[in-house]
């Protein structure tokens, strides 16, 4: 598919994520790690940049086990292949070349692999942290060149726009598979597989200690 088609027809939104029975399949299978791993839609290259990025996200603390603990890159590579459709794949695979352009050009790097959890930093600093006005023109920019597409008079990709539409569905992405993970759901969220009473209008310290509920 051309680069135009695939955006034209974009989609790619992980923002209203629902645990279907199908998501759930895909975040067990791949909640441990497997080093003879390989990705299945992913090139490697593309599953390393995705993996620092993650990861960079979802960090490891003396507490809590991040992305790369967590092998949140299996979900991410099974979720595009399995869950999305031929579009989205088709605009993902683009726009990750696009940011890896990014990245590499910003920091100075020639390659994925020389990219460090700092120069990842910087790109989700500029897009994920931006100041609101700054987002809103991006995501604005983004969708006001999908109309040109399909008006037939689109110019130049908005290499902005299209990095923040991606690392926000990317942040997405990670961020629920991380919250409906079982290790994160048992051992650091407040998990009740079987609800009980309903009690409503209760303060979060003192239901739960301050946790969040596991999904």
């Amino acid at each position: 598919m051309q680069r135009r088609t695939a955006l034209k027809n974009i989609g790619l939104s992980f923002g209203a994520l629902t645990l279907t029975p199908t998501i759930a399949s895909l975040i067990q299978s791949c909640q441990t790690a497997d080093p003879a791993w390989t990705p299945s839609f992913l090139s490697q290259e593309s599953a390393l940049l995705v993996e620092k990025t993650i990861d960079v996200i979802l960090p490891t603390t003396s507490t809590i086990p991040g992305a790369t603990d967590l092998s949140l890159i299996r979900f991410v590579d099974s979720y595009i292949a399995n869950v999305s459709s031929q579009e989205d794949q088709e605009f993902f695979k683009m726009a990750i070349d696009v940011f890896a352009g990014a990245a590499q050009t910003s920091a100075g790097k020639e390659s994925i692999a020389a990219l460090t959890s700092d120069d990842i930093d910087q790109q989700l600093n500029d897009y994920l942290r931006a100041t609101p006005e700054k987002q809103s023109s991006r995501a604005k920019a983004f969708y006001d060149y999908m109309k040109e597409l399909e008006a037939g008079t689109a110019g130049t990709p908005p290499i902005e726009g299209i990095c923040h539409n991606l690392l926000n569905n990317l942040k997405n992405l990670a961020v629920f598979a991380f919250k409906n993970n079982e290790l994160i759901a048992k051992e650091h969220m407040v998990y009740a597989p079987v609800p009980g009473q309903q009690q409503g209008c209760v303060d979060l310290e003192e239901a739960t200690g301050g946790k969040a509920w596991a999904l």
